[in-house]
């Protein structure tokens, strides 16, 4: 049957709208192509502790098992990860999700410090999976971690 079809729509919902504290000493970074997105200012030349949101969508039948096998896969392909949270069953955005955080080498001698947080929101047909990950350099973890989990803590559905 010819027709139109919408997007949003009840067949095509929207994306969930989101919002992130920034703290003072953080910046949008609004042309990196994410839904939400913002970095510490540091002096020039220096890694930028951040904060990346992403949303990606599914369809029927997908579940949080897949997401967090999802998550587990793109963690065993960093180089030397090294576990040192985890939480398989938290709820982020009123959701079921998981949270983990470790650390990993940055290729150059260093290491870098991250924390994730993944949900699965039901969203009429679809599932929208909500990521928030933060990273910052090991030197950098005492200044910028903290602030890290703050923004991590400060996400939720906008409206």
């Amino acid at each position: 049957m010819p027709g139109t079809l919408a997007f949003p729509s009840e067949a095509f919902p929207a994306y969930p709208a989101l919002e992130i504290d920034q703290p003072d000493g953080w910046v949008a970074l609004a042309g990196v192509g994410l839904p939400l997105a913002l970095a510490a200012e540091v002096p020039s030349g220096q890694f930028r502790p951040n904060v990346l949101v992403t949303v990606q969508r599914f369809g029927v039948g997908h579940t949080v098992a897949d997401s967090r096998a999802a998550v587990n896969k793109s963690l065993k392909a960093l180089p030397r990860f090294s576990q040192t949270l985890r939480e398989d069953s938290v709820e982020i955005l009123g959701a079921p999700g998981m949270r983990v955080e470790g650390y990993f080498s940055d290729g150059k001698g260093g290491t870098l410090v991250q924390a994730l947080r993944m949900c699965v929101l039901e969203n009429g047909p679809v599932f929208d999976v909500v990521q928030v990950t933060g990273t910052c350099t090991g030197p950098q973890t005492e200044a910028f971690f903290g602030q890290v989990r703050e923004i991590q803590d400060s996400l939720r559905l906008a409206g």
